[in-house]
This record gives structure tokens, C-alpha cells and sequence, in this order.
């Protein structure tokens, strides 16, 4: 499939149009929202709910030696703090743990 440069901008335009929209209605209607009850609850949970939604998938895909590097990284975490420090062993771990673990 061969896009023009009519496709190309029409495409970039409609995206665009899409992030703004949602910029614009999250600051229009977000003070909206109730602060307390359910919704607030729900609210809350969605920073946490889609950290899992895109880190677990690709744990699952990295097998024993994604699953290993995951646990010192988060050892790591609650260890030290530091969350560059982690990311640092964490590297290291993977690259290790793909020699020694077959996966």
C-alpha cells in the first residue's frame, strides 16, 4: 500500500486533532469528576492498572530471564531508591541471565 502525500497529511492532521482532544476534554471535564466514591477510587487505580497493562505483557514474552531481571530490578528498587541504579542492574541482570538461563 503506497500513501500519498495527501494520505500523509490527512493522517498527521487527524492524529494531531486526536492527542489535542484529548488534552483539551481531560482539562475541561477532569474537574468535573467526583472526589470521592467509586469513580475516585477508579481514578486512582488507572496510573497503576496501566503500568501492568504494558509492562506485564512483555515480561511474559522475555521468559525466565526477563522474569529474574524484573525481580532485581525491583529488589533494587525498594533496596536502594534509585530508580537509575536499578535500571543499570537491571541491564546487567538481563545480560547475564541470558547467558547463564536458557529461555
Amino acid at each position: 500500500m503506497t500513501m500519498t502525500g495527501w494520505d500523509a497529511w490527512a493522517v498527521l492532521l487527524l492524529s494531531a486533532a486526536l492527542v489535542y482532544g484529548i488534552r483539551f476534554f481531560g482539562l475541561t471535564f477532569g474537574n468535573r469528576l467526583p472526589r470521592t466514591g467509586p469513580v475516585k477510587r477508579a481514578m486512582d487505580a488507572l496510573p497503576g492498572a496501566i503500568f501492568a497493562a504494558l509492562v506485564f505483557p512483555a515480561l511474559a514474552g522475555a521468559g525466565a530471564p526477563g522474569l529474574a531481571a524484573a525481580a532485581v530490578i525491583f529488589v533494587a528498587v525498594r533496596k536502594t531508591g534509585s530508580v537509575c541504579l536499578a535500571m543499570l542492574m537491571g541491564m546487567a541482570a538481563i545480560s547475564l541471565f541470558r547467558l547463564v538461563i536458557p529461555g
